[in-house]
C-alpha cells in the first residue's frame, strides 16, 4: 500500500513562493490502477515525481509497503527506487541505443551481467509486443512503439509500483487504446500497482479503478471511477467528465424549461444493473406524476452500464417530492436541475 501523509512542495520563484502541493493526503491500494487528473498547474507532475523522490517534498511523508521514502539514506533510496518504474510522456529513450539496449539499460546500471540482462530485456520486449523491432533504433519507431519500449524499460527491475507520467498524451487515439490495454494486461500478469496521471478523462474511464481530482495542489475529490462518473460533486470533476459523457442540458431541453412553468426538472443517473430496472414506470403508476423523458444517454465504464436521464416531472408538489425520494431510496443519483 502507498500512503501519502500531509505532503507539501513549495518553490521559491521570482514572484514569490509557489505552493505546488498543499497538505495532500492519499492512500493507494496494492494492485490497483489509480488515476490522478487535473488541469495544467494542478501539481500532477510534481506529485508523481515526488513518489520516487525525484522531487523532494518540503514536508510530509511517502510510505510504500511500510517504508517511508522520505526517511531513507541516499543509498537505501537508490535501492528503493529500483522497485519503482516510471513511464515518461516523451519516452526518454537513448537515441544511440537499440530497443534491446534501451530496455537493458536499467539492468546495466544495476550491475546485472550482460548475458542475463539482454535475455531479460528480450523477454520484456516480447511482452510488450515488439520482438520484431528488437534491433531497431528509436528513430525507426512510431510513437506508440517508443512508449512500449519505455514500458518494457520501466519493468526491467521488476518493480512493485509503476508510475505513468502522461504516458499517452503524445499518442494518437488508436495508440492510446493499445497502450492502455497493455498496461491493464501487465497489471494482471505482474500484480503491479500503477499510478497514472493524465489530463484526459477518457484515459481514467478506460483503465482506472479509482481516481483523485487535483486542483491547486490539493485533492478536491476522490473515489471509484464509477462513483465519480455517477455522482460528481465538484464543478471541475463535472467539467472533466463532460469531455467524455455530456452532462450539459441540451438546448431543446433548456427551451422546454423556459416554456413550461410547472413541475420539476431532474437528472437521474443509473449504474450497473439498475439501468435495466423499470423505475420510471413505477414512478408513474405509484406516485401519480407524469414523467416526460427529455433527454437520455447510455454509456459503459469498464464494462459497467452507466446512463443518465433528464426527466420533467409534473403533478402535485408533494407527489413529486415523494417520487424523487423513491428514486433516491433505490440508490439512484438524483439532481434537481431547475425548479419552475
Amino acid at each position: 500500500m502507498i500512503k501519502i501523509n500531509n505532503l507539501t512542495k513549495h518553490y521559491q520563484a521570482a514572484q514569490g513562493k509557489v505552493e505546488a502541493i498543499n497538505g495532500l493526503n492519499l492512500e493507494v491500494n496494492d494492485g490497483e490502477i489509480f488515476g490522478m487528473i487535473g488541469p495544467s498547474g494542478a501539481g500532477k507532475s510534481t506529485l508523481i515525481r515526488m513518489l520516487n523522490l525525484l522531487e523532494k517534498p518540503t514536508s510530509g511523508s511517502i510510505t510504500i509497503n511500510g517504508t517511508d521514502l522520505t526517511a531513507l539514506s541516499s543509498q537505501n533510496l537508490r535501492a528503493a527506487r529500483q522497485k519503482i518504474g516510471m513511464i515518461f510522456q516523451h519516452f526518454n529513450l537513448l537515441s544511440s541505443r537499440t530497443v534491446l539496449e534501451n530496455v537493458a539499460f536499467p539492468l546495466e546500471i544495476a550491475g546485472v551481467r550482460k548475458k542475463k540482462r539482454l535475455k531479460k530485456a528480450a523477454d520484456l520486449i516480447e511482452l510488450v509486443g515488439l520482438a520484431d523491432r528488437i534491433d531497431h533504433y528509436p528513430s525507426q519507431l512510431s510513437g506508440g512503439q517508443k512508449q512500449r519500449v519505455g514500458i518494457a524499460r520501466a519493468l526491467a527491475n521488476e518493480p512493485d509500483l509503476l508510475l505513468s507520467d502522461e504516458a499517452t498524451s503524445s499518442l494518437d487515439p488508436e495508440s492510446t487504446r493499445a497502450i492502455l490495454e497493455l498496461l491493464a494486461r501487465i497489471r494482471e500478469k505482474m500484480n503491479l500497482t500503477i499510478i497514472l496521471i493524465t489530463h484526459e478523462m477518457g484515459v481514467i474511464k478506460d483503465i482506472c479503478d479509482r481516481v483523485a481530482v487535483l486542483e491547486a495542489g490539493k485533492i478536491i475529490e476522490t473515489g471509484s471511477v464509477i462513483e465519480l462518473f455517477s455522482r460528481p460533486k465538484q464543478s471541475l470533476t463535472k467539467k472533466f467528465i463532460s469531455s467524455v459523457i455530456d452532462f450539459n442540458i441540451p438546448s431543446r431541453v433548456a427551451k422546454y424549461m423556459k416554456a413550461e412553468k410547472r413541475g420539476e426538472l431532474i437528472r437521474v443517473s443509473f449504474v450497473g444493473e439498475k439501468s435495466h430496472d423499470p423505475y420510471i414506470s413505477h414512478l408513474v403508476k405509484h406516485y401519480s406524476v407524469d414523467a416526460n423523458i427529455l433527454y437520455g444517454n447510455i454509456d459503459e465504464i469498464q464494462g459497467v452500464p452507466f446512463g443518465t436521464l433528464i426527466l420533467g416531472l409534473e403533478g402535485e408538489l408533494d407527489k413529486i417530492e415523494e417520487s424523487t425520494a423513491y428514486l433516491k431510496s433505490q440508490g439512484l443519483a438524483v439532481e434537481v436541475l431547475d425548479n419552475v
